[in-house]
Parts: C-alpha cells; sequence; structure tokens
C-alpha cells in the first residue's frame, strides 16, 4: 500500500513539474514571439516614415520641395491648458501627412488632422507630407502646454 501511494506521488510531483516546464516554455516561446513582432514594426515604422531631409539633398535637388503645407490650427506657439490638441491642416488631396510619430492621408479636398497629446511645457510638432508625384514639404510648429491651476 505505501508503495502505492509514493508511486502515485511521484507521478503527480513528476506531472506537476511536467506542466510547470511546459507552461514556462509556452510563455517563453509567446514572449520571444512578442519581441520578434515588435522588432519587425519598429522596422516597418522605420521605412515607412520620411526620412529628415538634409541640405546635401535639397543642394543636389534630390528632393523636390514644392508641396504646400498649411497648419489650420493650432497656431504656431500657442500656449494650451489641456495637453490634448487636434492638430488640423491643409495640403495636397490624398498626400500622405507624417505628424511627429503619427501617419494619416489627406481627404480629397486636402485636409488632414491628428489628435496629440503634449508634454508640460515646449512641445515641437513636425509635419511632412509626400504626394504622389514624388513632391514633399515639411512645416515645423511649436505649441506650448502650460498646467492650469
Amino acid at each position: 500500500m505505501k508503495k502505492a501511494l509514493l508511486l502515485i506521488l511521484g507521478i503527480s510531483i513528476i506531472s506537476v513539474g511536467l506542466l510547470l516546464l511546459t507552461g514556462f516554455s509556452f510563455f517563453s516561446k509567446r514572449l520571444t514571439e512578442s519581441k520578434e513582432i515588435k522588432e519587425q514594426s519598429d522596422s516597418l515604422l522605420e521605412t515607412s516614415v520620411p526620412k529628415q531631409i538634409n541640405e546635401s539633398q535639397r543642394e543636389m535637388g534630390a528632393v523636390e520641395e514644392n508641396l504646400k503645407i498649411q497648419i489650420v490650427s493650432p497656431s504656431h506657439q500657442s500656449v494650451v491648458t489641456s495637453p490634448y490638441i487636434t492638430l488640423r491642416g491643409k495640403t495636397n488631396p490624398q498626400a500622405e501627412v507624417f505628424i511627429n510619430d503619427k501617419e494619416t492621408i489627406a481627404d480629397t479636398q486636402g485636409n488632414f488632422s491628428v489628435a496629440l497629446t503634449l508634454e508640460e511645457g515646449e512641445n515641437p510638432i513636425m509635419v511632412v507630407a509626400n504626394d504622389q508625384n514624388g513632391n514633399v514639404g515639411e512645416v515645423e510648429i511649436s505649441i506650448v502646454y502650460e498646467i492650469a491651476e
């Protein structure tokens, strides 16, 4: 009888150990997959966001900068008391528009908007747009967020 109980106890301990090992292996694999997915998405983001246009590219004529971008609101150097704003602007219809780390497409009239969250103090906002013809434009504004007292 004692041997049977010890055998059952031993099998139970081994079973629990295998379950723990299997669970750890499962979660470890999921963590590795999550890291790989994040790396792939970071890589895709790097290729989809336009690179900063440097002066040598401008001088060589490698970039056509004839795409107009108008920031409708908020205006440059605006002081706001809410950390949440909607930046609105206008450019060429259907142009890709990149605002800091966010991307959108201008509508058929060239209007675009994106919600942004500001940090306390000065917040530089870089807007870069490109259209289907390869035209590029960029505008930088600054918005100041002050906490209301």
